[in-house]
């Protein structure tokens, strides 16, 4: 896809939202307010327009994503860094609002390379390191999951079973579902996953953890569909795919419908 789709894509977003007049997440979260991250700490944001007529994010600017990638360690894809500048810092579109870069909109944060820091951070200062270490093996003990190759090995499944301290690196939360549920980007793939709490076992035996639903092969895809049919578009595609790897036996890959 070239710059000149990103920015329509970016227009239509923006046209969507005025002919709903609706300019916030689908399913917006009860509380006080959203949260922007800055100066290594939350803070509460003061929205720009009532949802209803304007974004309450502006545009990122092309510093916060320097600042934001410099401690990510990779680029955001054009798409998302052309919805960030184009349209909005975050806190619109699919479930809970799309995550924003540095500035933007943080809420409701599951597990992101951008704010990975700070969700330890604030997760050691309540709890302790004893119990984050055993209660939280993702964030503080990880072991990183080749997304990519095993897309590759196993052909490309539609269903991924993590082991409870497997992660994949350069993994972005785009935005959150329902509860423990939340979409995420592959950005080296560019492929769409949903992510939530799930049992069976790994392809290598081991207890499920996390269940990986492939939802889009890209962010284009994804954003697409979001227009077409809103966040219950996006959830029925992960629960309509086909079969998944579920365990490896005796040399056996062996396969089972998704719910």
């Amino acid at each position: 896809m070239n710059m000149d789709y990103y920015l329509s894509l970016c227009e239509r977003i923006k046209d969507h939202c005025r002919q709903k007049q609706w300019y916030g997440p689908d399913t917006p979260l009860p509380g006080e307010g959203d949260e922007y991250y800055e100066d290594g700490a939350f803070h509460l944001h003061v929205p720009l327009h009532d949802p209803h007529g304007g974004f309450a994010f502006p545009p990122a600017t092309e510093e916060q994503l320097y600042r934001t990638e410099e401690v990510m360690g990779f680029s955001h894809p054009p798409l998302l860094r052309a919805l960030y500048l184009q349209v909005a810092n975050g806190g619109f579109g699919p479930g809970t609002g799309i995550i924003g870069a540095f500035g933007g909109y943080c809420t409701d944060l599951r597990y992101d390379p951008r704010y990975i820091h700070v969700i330890k951070e604030g997760l050691l200062k309540e709890y302790g390191e004893a119990f984050c270490m055993e209660s939280y093996k993702n964030l503080f003990n990880p072991v990183p999951f080749d997304l990519e190759q095993h897309e590759k090995m196993y052909g490309d499944p539609s269903l991924i079973i993590l082991s409870e301290r497997e992660w994949p690196p350069f993994f972005l939360q785009l935005c959150t579902w329902w509860y423990e549920e939340a979409f995420y980007l592959h950005v080296p793939t560019g492929h769409i996953y949903l992510g939530r709490a799930g049992g069976g076992k790994t392809v290598k035996g081991e207890d499920g953890f996390t269940a990986l639903y492939r939802n889009a092969d890209s962010l284009e895809e994804w954003l697409e569909c979001w227009l077409e049919g809103g966040t219950e578009a996006l959830y029925e595609r992960s629960a309509a795919s086909g079969p998944s790897v579920y365990y490896e036996e005796a040399g056996d890959v062996h396969f089972f419908p998704d719910m």
